[in-house]
């Protein structure tokens, strides 16, 4: 059956007022309030009684009569109605006052909630389980739109004095019981709250008969399970345990369903679990197939910040386990540097000072480099090798190519920008004049068997190799490796390569590399790296008087980020940072370069080093927030 999409739009934008999010066995909430911090969440005040908190006071005209607030309230449990049979499963309740322009609608998962007109009683079986209440103030203009797609849904009304109204044909319908069961069996529609500045907000709606699924963060059942199959299509299931600043909350025990967009700035909150029951249910989750559904989306990068935060709890441990030692950036004329290290990613740390062999992060990462080791072959390479005067090269390219020609299954890659550096098994010394500059480092753990992937994009950006000693044997079997050994780089077709990679962590961190030649002719950027993701690009980066900004093509613009940035209160500025790098707008991938956004660097070979991964990305994304006015 053909899906039929209809769109409603409006000249207004959206307000939220309120997201409160209560963990398991928590009296109190963690509230995002409009106007009060919404950067950070607030302690609500205890939820079980009227205290004057963020429900109660969304509530005060549901839980008494208001001459001025006439409402409608469903929930697939009611009040002080046992064992009601319905196939929806929405939670929410719309505010109409009579006289002026306003009027509100809430989402939320509690059953038997609120009672209406008969006090306020937070049921007292809830507090031991997860809850998420959401308030959006709107315009009384955008009451028949929700109703069309709650028709859908066919949601049970439990409460309604509304008055009747000529002008709502849907909202009478949705009072009336009058689902929608022919097409359309899915419904887009876009409202928008009063205020002049505020938020974005689609819902999506689908019938019973429609058996089409909608994708949710949630309780998962034994048939639908996380699914890759599509590019950019992805239903990833986020792991239990998450904590909502602090809060701890399992699958077991929380009953919201939410989802946040990868990439994206959108947050949904689901009235149905990723069930397959719901095909035939006005809902969503593999039961949702059969069921009726309503799903709110909310675009807005504050809320998807701290949902995804949420989310990334547990991809926290294991990001930077999949990074041997850490991303390091040294700001110029620190001795120190921040790092995202393995088990701590969700903030910067200090670094103790790079100057010497002090234990910190890229030490450890370079103990069997500096050091002869026989678990650890490698190449090493770099434009501007260690104690090399003038050699005349068009790579960029600085690195290290590690594995162990043991049984073992262990490699790792590091990608950096200090010249003259490592000095291959002769100790550690970090050149001094490289500290008044600004330097990036990355190291990736990586599995032997990404090695030779790795080795065809290098062969394309033909690097300077200065140190090898991995055995014949383990290059031999490798073609590849063996031809980046031997200097024999590509210059016929193909003049570009991408390379996919992954970490060697279960689950591992997705990484890809793109390289292009220097008989490409190729602008690495533009030609090459907005190209392949697909999404317009954030680029710190030193810039030519040819190359500039450019927001000529929709969602392919290039933008340039301003100078000076910090991280983490470690300052730098382009004229004495070294390094590269960009990051996807919208999306979650960071780059690292090994060329500057020169027009020189389209007869030369480069390199770019991808990583998809949303909590590196955040970091970047608060370093290269300003950026300069795009045409």
């Amino acid at each position: 059956m053909k899906r039929l999409t209809r769109e409603f739009t409006n000249a207004s934008l959206i307000q939220y007022k309120v997201v409160i999010y209560k963990a398991p066995a928590r009296n109190i909430g963690k509230a995002l309030i409009a106007g009060v911090n919404a950067n950070a969440w607030q302690n609500t005040q205890d939820l079980t009684g009227p205290n004057n908190h963020a429900v109660a006071k969304s509530l005060e005209h549901v839980i008494e009569a208001n001459p001025g607030n006439k409402f409608i309230a469903y929930n697939n449990i009611l009040p002080d109605v046992p064992k009601v049979k319905t196939k929806s499963n929405s939670k929410v309740l719309m505010m109409n006052p009579n006289n002026v322009d306003e009027a509100s609608w809430i989402v939320h998962t509690i059953p038997g909630f609120p009672n209406a007109l008969t006090g306020y009683v937070f049921p007292p079986a809830e507090i031991q389980k997860g809850h998420l209440f959401i308030c959006l103030t709107i315009k009384k203009s955008e009451i028949d739109a929700i109703a069309m797609a709650l028709r859908i849904a066919t949601s049970l009304i439990y409460h309604n004095d509304i008055p009747d109204d000529p002008a709502r044909p849907n909202l009478k319908k949705l009072v009336n019981g009058e689902s929608r069961l022919t097409p359309p069996l899915t419904v887009n529609r876009q409202i928008s709250t009063a205020d002049a500045a505020g938020l974005k907000v689609t819902i999506y709606s689908k019938s019973e008969k429609s058996k089409y699924g909608i994708k949710v963060w949630t309780t998962r059942d034994k048939i639908l399970k996380s699914d890759c199959r599509i590019l950019n299509r992805n239903i990833k299931l986020v792991t239990s345990r998450i904590a909502v600043d602090g809060h701890e909350s399992s699958l077991e025990s929380d009953v919201s369903q939410w989802l946040i967009s990868e990439p994206g700035n959108k947050f949904c909150v689901i009235d149905k679990p990723y069930h397959k029951s719901q095909i035939k249910e006005p809902a969503m989750a593999k039961s949702q197939t059969k069921e009726a559904a309503v799903a709110v989306c909310i675009d807005d990068a504050t809320i998807f910040g701290h949902f995804n935060l949420i989310e990334n709890l547990q991809q926290q441990k294991k990001l930077l386990n999949d990074l041997i030692g850490a991303i390091m950036y040294k700001a110029p004329t620190q001795n120190r540097g921040k790092a995202l290290i393995a088990g701590a990613a969700g903030a910067w740390q200090d670094t103790v000072a790079v100057t010497g062999e002090n234990g910190h992060s890229f030490a450890k990462a370079l103990e069997h480099v500096i050091a002869a080791d026989a678990t650890n072959k490698f190449i090493a390479y770099n434009n501007i090798p260690p104690d090399v005067p003038k050699v005349n090269t068009k790579s960029n390219s600085k690195g290290l190519l590690m594995m162990n020609p043991r049984d073992a299954d262990e490699a790792s890659w590091i990608v950096h920008t200090v010249p003259g550096f490592p000095k291959a098994l002769r100790g550690y010394v970090f050149p001094p004049a490289e500290i008044q500059k600004g330097h990036l480092l990355i190291c990736l753990t990586i599995k032997e068997s990404e090695i030779d992937a790795i080795a065809m994009a290098l062969r394309i950006a033909t690097p300077l190799i200065y140190h090898n000693d991995i055995p014949d044997a383990e290059i031999d079997s490798r073609p590849n490796l063996k031809k980046l050994a031997n200097a024999a780089s590509r210059l016929t077709p193909p003049l570009t390569v991408t390379r996919d990679i992954s970490t060697a962590a279960p689950g591992g961190l997705k990484v890809t590399i793109y390289s292009k030649g220097e008989k490409s002719k190729y602008e690495i950027y533009r030609r090459v790296l907005v190209k392949k993701l697909k999404t317009s690009i954030k680029v710190w980066t030193t810039r030519d008087k040819i190359l500039k900004s450019d927001c000529r093509i929709f969602n392919r613009n290039i933008k340039l980020v301003t100078s000076p940035i910090t991280i983490s209160g470690h300052a730098s500025s382009l004229e004495s940072d070294v390094s590269q790098w960009l990051i996807s707008d919208p999306g979650n991938k960071f780059c690292a370069v090994d060329k500057p956004y020169h027009k020189s660097q389209t007869k030369e070979p480069a390199i770019a080093v991808c990583i998809d991964d949303a909590t590196i990305f955040g970091h970047f994304n608060l370093i290269g927030q300003n950026v300069e006015n795009c045409a």
